[in-house]
């Protein structure tokens, strides 16, 4: 029987401040000093990161029978609502977000681990398939208080042009 992937304890996600091949993260980066560990510290609520759709052209030749569409540039969505803590040594994720246009990529890992073990635990390793969106930062929001919830802080981001679904990670 075919085992499908579950979504639970399976993803990791990063912020690195620099790379030098999108294509193709080192180890290194995503797991040396300067890295954000996300994976623990943001809510599933209001959380996504990918591709939203493609623009369209319309624009079909003068001889044309139809009116032929094609799929233009692809159009990207990240936003992400971070716990906030007590500690300052905890509440990373705020002291790092700080203002708008603060560059970086968010790099995520899905599944690749083995059975019973927890993505956020397991550090990258070569070969790994990772999912790298370059962001800038927009402006932190302070969100409205809900009974019986966290303090939050919201984190829209701006996906810039270098983005590889399907990058790969390498030794070095």
């Amino acid at each position: 029987m075919v085992q499908k992937m579950l979504t639970d304890d399976n993803r990791k996600l990063v912020y690195v401040p620099t790379l030098a091949n999108y294509h193709s993260p080192l180890l290194t980066e995503l797991n040396g000093a300067g890295i954000v560990d996300l994976s623990c510290r943001i809510s599933l609520d209001g959380f996504t990161l990918g591709a939203t759709g493609d623009d369209e052209i319309d624009d079909p030749a003068y001889c044309g029978s139809s009116n032929a569409k094609a799929p233009g540039r692809t159009n990207y969505e990240a936003m992400m609502n971070a716990y906030r803590y007590k500690d300052e040594a905890d509440d990373i994720v705020y002291t790092t977000f700080t203002r708008k246009n603060i560059a970086g990529y968010l790099v995520e890992r899905i599944g690749q681990i083995a059975d019973g073990e927890k993505a956020h635990e397991i550090p990258f390793k070569a070969t790994d398939k990772v999912r790298v969106f370059e962001i800038l930062t927009g402006t932190p929001r302070v969100l409205s208080p809900t009974k019986a919830s966290y303090e939050k802080t919201g984190l829209p981001f701006f996906v810039q042009d270098k983005v590889d679904e399907r990058a790969v990670v390498a030794a070095t």
